[in-house]
C-alpha cells in the first residue's frame, strides 16, 4: 500500500513556500502596526496633561489624533490580513489547479487526492498563523500599558470567574475547548467552499465569476436550511445547571454539520478534479 504522506508534504512545503512571499510580509506590517500603536499610547494621559497644562495641549491632541490614527489602520489591517489569508488561500488553488501552473503540478507522480490534501493542511496551516498573528500583534498593543500587570490580573481573577461559571456547568477549559472545536470547524467550511467553488469552474465555460457568485449564494442557502437542525436554548428557560451541557449540546451539533459539510465539499473537489478536469 502506497504512503501518501511523503507526497502531501512535498505539496505542502511547495504551497507554503510560494504562499509565504505574499503573506509573511503582510503578516509582518501587522505586527509593526500593533507595535507601533503599543508604543504611542500613554499610560499616563492625564498626568501628562496636568503637568503641561495648556501650553501643549495642541501638540497633546495632535499626538492623539496620530495615535487614533494608527489605531485605526491597525484595527482595518487586521480585517485585511484575514481577508488576505482567504483570498491568497484561493488564488493559490486557483493557480496550482486551474491554471498554467496545474501543467507542471498534475504531471507530478502524485494523486489528485494528495494535491488537495495538501492544499487543504496549508491553507489550514496559514489560517492558524493569520489567528495566532493577530493575537500576538494585539498583545503588542498593550505593551506601555503594562502588558505583565494585566496578564497577572487576568490570571488573578481567573478562579472567580470559573466559580461563576460553575453555576451553568462550565468551566474556561470547557468554553476554550468549545471555542476551538468551532474555530476548527469553520476553518475547514472555509477552506473547502473556496475549493468546491473552485471545481465547478471546470464545467462552466463562460461568465464564470457570475455562476461562481450563484454557486456561493445557493451553497449558503442550503447549508442555512442544514443549520436549523441546531437547537436553539434560552438561558432563562433552562435550569442553571444545564446550560453548559445545552451549550455543549449546540456548538457541539454546529461543528459537527460544519465538518459534515466539508467532507462533503471536498469529496466534490476530489471527484470534479478526478473526473472532470482537462488540461488539453
Amino acid at each position: 500500500m502506497r504512503n501518501p504522506f511523503p507526497k502531501i508534504g512535498k505539496v505542502i512545503k511547495y504551497d507554503l513556500k510560494h504562499s509565504s512571499k505574499r503573506l509573511i510580509p503582510l503578516y509582518g506590517v501587522l505586527l509593526a502596526l500593533g507595535l507601533l500603536v503599543g508604543l504611542c499610547i500613554s499610560p499616563d494621559r492625564q498626568a501628562e496633561l496636568i503637568s503641561n497644562g495648556s501650553a501643549t495641549s495642541t501638540a497633546m491632541r495632535y499626538r492623539d489624533f496620530i495615535t487614533f490614527s494608527i489605531f485605526m489602520l491597525y484595527i482595518v489591517f487586521s480585517c485585511v490580513a484575514f481577508v488576505m489569508t482567504i483570498v491568497s488561500i484561493a488564488r493559490r488553488f486557483k493557480q496550482s489547479m486551474l491554471e498554467e501552473e496545474a501543467y507542471m503540478n498534475l504531471s507530478l507522480p502524485v494523486t489528485m487526492g494528495e494535491h488537495l490534501w495538501g492544499k487543504f493542511i496549508t491553507g489550514f496551516i496559514w489560517m492558524f498563523i493569520c489567528c495566532i498573528v493577530t493575537f500576538v500583534s494585539e498583545l503588542f498593543c498593550l505593551i506601555r500599558l503594562g502588558l505583565t500587570d494585566i496578564v497577572k490580573q487576568v490570571f488573578a481573577e481567573l478562579p472567580d470567574f470559573n466559580a461563576e461559571l460553575s453555576v451553568y456547568n462550565l468551566s474556561i477549559a470547557k468554553i476554550f475547548w468549545i471555542g476551538m472545536m468551532v474555530m476548527v470547524a469553520a476553518t475547514c467550511f472555509i477552506i473547502t467552499l473556496i475549493y468546491v467553488v473552485n471545481s465547478f469552474g471546470l464545467i462552466i465555460k463562460s461568465r464564470r465569476s457570475f455562476w461562481k457568485v450563484l454557486i456561493i449564494v445557493g451553497l449558503f442557502y442550503i447549508n442555512g436550511w442544514i443549520f436549523r437542525l441546531v437547537p436553539v436554548f434560552e438561558t432563562g428557560v433552562i435550569p442553571d445547571a444545564m446550560v453548559g451541557a445545552a451549550v455543549f449540546r449546540t456548538f457541539g451539533l454546529f461543528s459537527l454539520i460544519l465538518v459534515l459539510i466539508s467532507a462533503v465539499y471536498f469529496a466534490v473537489t476530489q471527484y470534479m478534479f478526478t473526473k472532470k478536469l482537462n488540461l488539453d
